[in-house]
Parts: C-alpha cells; structure tokens; sequence
C-alpha cells in the first residue's frame, strides 16, 4: 500500500503561511496530516506506514520522496489518496478496506481513494498541478463514490483559523495514536501534581517540580526528550513535542508545540510548529506559528478586540474575510523574527522569511521576505539565508540544499507581493546587519 497525501486547490487559502511548506505539512493537533495518516494507517494495519506527500512542484525536491513521481506508483501496490487539508481522519481505516477504485467525496471534494495502480497513474499528473476537481471527475468515470460528509471542518479545513478553531478537538481524536507509544504517567514525584486522568508522559521526558499536570478538560501528551521546568502549569487537551523545552510556563488548553520548541510566558490555544522559539516572557493566544519562528522577550499579541467583534484577516491574493471567530491572534509564518516588545492585534499576518523589529504596534500584515520597522524593504535572500542556516545550525540542523531551494524559489514567486521597496542606504544596511546578529544571538 502506498498513501498519498496531496494538496487541491485551496492551497491558496493557506499561501500567506505555506510559501515553504505544502499544506498537508500543517501541524494541528499532535501531527500535521501526513503524519497523521501515516499513523492512522499504521494502526488500522497493524505495521509502521509511510505516507508520501504531492504538492506544488518548487515544494517537492525537499517534501516529496527522492525518486520523484515514480514513488508513487509500484508495481502491484494499492495507492491510497488522503487530501491535504483534512483533520479528522476517522473515516481513513473504513478506507483502507474498501474494495479497489473506491472513492471518498465530501460535498464535492475529493476526499480520498484507494485505487489500483492503473487507475491512480491516470489522476496523480492532476494531483501534481493541484487539480484535484478533475482528478475527481475521472476518478468517477471508472470507481464507486461514497459520500462522507459536509466539505466543511473538521473533516476538511477551509481557512488558517480553522486550524486554531479545531486544534482541542483534533488532540483528544489524537489520543489513540499518541496512546500507542505514550505511557500513562505513573511517576511518584510529590512536586509533580496531576489533575486528571488522561496524562501521558514519555519515560525519557525530564519533570522538574513542583509543576501541575491538568488533564480534567482533556489529555496532556508530553513526548521524548521534553523538559518541563519548575513552576509550569500545562492544562490539557495539550501536546508538548519531543525534545521542546517548557520554560516555567503558563501553557493553556487547545495547544499543540512541536519538536524541539522553546516556550515560556503564557500561550493559549495555539499551534507551534518545530524548532520555534518563544522563549520569554509574554502573551501568545489563538495563533499559528511555523517552523523556525523567533519572538522576542514581552513580545504580544491580542486575540480579542475591545467590542467582541469577529476578527478579519487579510489572505494572499484572496483578500479580506471575517473569519467568524471572536478570539483569533496571530499567523507567523516559517522562519519569521519579531524583535522585543512588540504588539500584534488579532488577525495579524506575517509572511514567511520576514524579520520585523524596532516597532510598538507590528503591522497587521507583512509580505513575505520583509524586513524592517518604521520602514519595510524587501530582505535580502542571501542575507536571510545566511541567517536560516546559522539558526539551524544552533539547533544541529543542517540547512538542506533543497530546503534551500524552496526558499529562493518562494523568494522569487512572492517577488510582486512586495510591491515597490525603498532602494537600500547606509544606514539601512547598518539596520540589517544589526537585525542578523540580532537573530542569530538567540
């Protein structure tokens, strides 16, 4: 069996944060969705499962398999298709039994399939350009359709909010995964007070008390290797990613944090992805942050306008929507650097790679590959390649020359989102030097 998990059109929803990343690469709850299918699968099958992501094509030199579109297809093998954009993968173990050719509609979406080789090679070449809707349609030439629900969260995501809005609900439908290879906390450790029954620690997890564990609103996961420090509070549904440091935090419920994170102050329903740091004091709620993210000491955001209105965001090439919800706070893309104290209000948007410091009040929109305060220029590539690859280092990363790729090629198709930039002066250049070292000091 191989799994495929792909990108459709409304991958667009997603560009102001997924210009480095394919969507199915989206961490909500404790995995992105393909990792999430992966394990799913695994479960359903009773052995390990790999599942291969297909997306944008300058994406796929670092996210898709080495062998290219070949992987996809081997001999003999069912393919099993799982769209990028859902969450709740329930529906994915009825999947794995059904006959051959059997396709999975939500609405009019293509949700998933199992397929024989022959048929999948005649719609992955749609799936490559994102055209999932005429994969659908010759899919449905030749194989049985079953309608599975509403094309609507948490079967399939639609917005960046939906992602914040639905990540409580997707950990406790985590927990029979994360119950595979996470043990019941079971430690004797006075200084370590647990509420709750739902508290799953790893055995090489590091608990320094005195701190609370509060699983009576939902499940805490503390993956291999994290380092909660004395005087934390961790209320659940939360997962704390393997080797993340918690740094005598206030970490509230609806919360997911990636591998190798540092956290401190006090965050609430957000989404961290891997390798980010907010290391210090101050406020993070209902956000989304991606990989490689560095927010500066009592740097904050809101997620509540004074009048309890509904918070718009402005989405790339899309413009502004309502996103419905009352409580929405920030979306930071990859590799983004906010300086110390600064504000964010609900529904901010900063672009992937952009560096933004020496301000009250950030913007509440960024471009991509931006940098600066009082005035904004477009950041050097090299420069803030040069930056990535110290930060990564810090953390025993190597910066990949594909992942290098993706990121001059999405420097290069966000270009026109930037607009006219000031030409570069002495003391701009003096700003920026500043800036980098200033990065990559922390």
């Amino acid at each position: 069996m191989t799994i495929i998990v792909f990108e459709d059109e409304l991958w667009r929803n997603f560009a102001s944060l997924t210009q480095a990343r394919p969507v199915f690469e989206m961490r909500c709850g404790a995995f992105s969705t393909r990792e999430r299918a992966a394990a799913v699968a695994g479960l359903a099958q009773a052995n390990r499962c790999e599942a291969l992501g297909l997306g944008r094509s300058y994406l796929m030199g670092f996210y898709g398999p080495k062998e290219g579109m070949a992987a996809f297809l081997r001999v003999g093998e069912a393919i099993v298709l799982v769209n990028g954009r859902a969450l709740d993968l329930s529906w994915l173990g009825q999947l794995l039994a059904e006959p051959l050719n059997t396709v999975y509609l939500a609405g009019a979406t293509l949700l998933g399939a199992r397929l024989s080789p022959g048929l999948a090679s005649a719609v992955l070449y749609f799936l490559r350009d994102q055209a999932a809707t005429d994969a659908r349609d010759e899919l449905l030439r030749f194989a049985r359709a079953r309608e599975v629900g509403p094309d609507e969260p948490p079967l399939l995501v639609r917005y960046p909010w939906d992602m914040i809005a639905h990540c409580g609900e997707q950990l406790v439908r985590d927990l029979p995964t994360l119950q595979q290879r996470l043990p019941l906390y079971s430690g004797d450790d006075r200084e370590v007070v647990v509420r709750g029954e739902h508290v799953y620690v790893a055995p090489d997890a590091r608990l320094d008390g005195p701190l609370v564990l509060d699983a009576r609103d939902g499940p805490v996961f503390i993956d291999s290797g994290a380092h909660i420090e004395p005087f934390s509070f961790i209320q659940g549904p939360v997962y704390i990613g393997a080797g993340s440091l918690i740094a005598s935090a206030r970490i509230r419920g609806e919360t997911a944090i990636g591998p190798v994170c540092r956290v401190g102050g006090e965050v609430e329903a957000s989404i961290i992805h891997g390798y980010s740091n907010k290391h210090h004091d101050g406020f993070l709620g209902h956000s989304w942050l991606g990989e490689w993210v560095n927010i500066g000491a009592m740097t904050t955001n809101s997620d509540l306008k004074n009048n309890y209105g509904h918070i718009r965001v402005v989405l790339e090439g899309l413009g502004q929507f309502d996103s419905g919800l009352i409580k929405l706070g920030c979306f930071l893309a990859d590799h983004v650097k906010l300086g110390i104290g600064l504000h964010l209000t609900g529904g901010t948007v900063i672009g992937t790679g952009s560096n933004v410091f020496g301000l009250h009040s950030a913007p509440k929109n960024v471009p991509h590959f931006t940098w600066g305060g009082e005035v904004f220029r477009e950041y050097r590539i090299d420069s803030m390649i040069s930056v990535a690859r110290t930060v990564m280092g810090r953390r025993k990363r190597r910066l990949a020359p594909e992942y290098e790729a993706v990121l001059r090629a999405a420097f290069e198709r966000t270009r026109p989102g930037r607009g006219a930039t000031p030409p570069p002066t002495p003391e701009s250049e003096a700003a920026l030097a500043r800036a980098e070292a200033e990065a990559v000091r922390v």
